[in-house]
């Protein structure tokens, strides 16, 4: 599963891999609108838990997410300092 999503002027790339009868969800934090999940300018990479569906996992890696784009400090550049979101 993939989708693309915006949170407080970020956009968050996310998807799901299987792992043996669960799930893994990921997710890619954006300055910038990605075409794709797969050919993003990423800030910040996140991992979620397990989880029994590719829904849940998916829905966790992009709460997981929108958790580190609202702790950014105001004012952040993103175009300056990558990689400040803590995973």
């Amino acid at each position: 599963m993939e989708r693309i999503s915006a949170y407080k002027g970020y956009f968050i790339a996310a998807y799901t891999v299987e792992a043996g009868k669960q799930f893994v969800g990921y997710a890619k934090v954006c300055a910038e609108e990605p075409d794709s999940v797969w050919n993003v300018n990423v800030v910040e990479k996140l991992t979620s838990a397990t989880a029994c569906s590719e829904l849940e996992a998916v829905a966790a890696a992009e709460q997981k997410a929108r958790r580190a784009i609202a702790d950014l400090s105001p004012g952040w550049d993103s175009s300056t300092s990558p990689g400040a979101l803590e995973s």
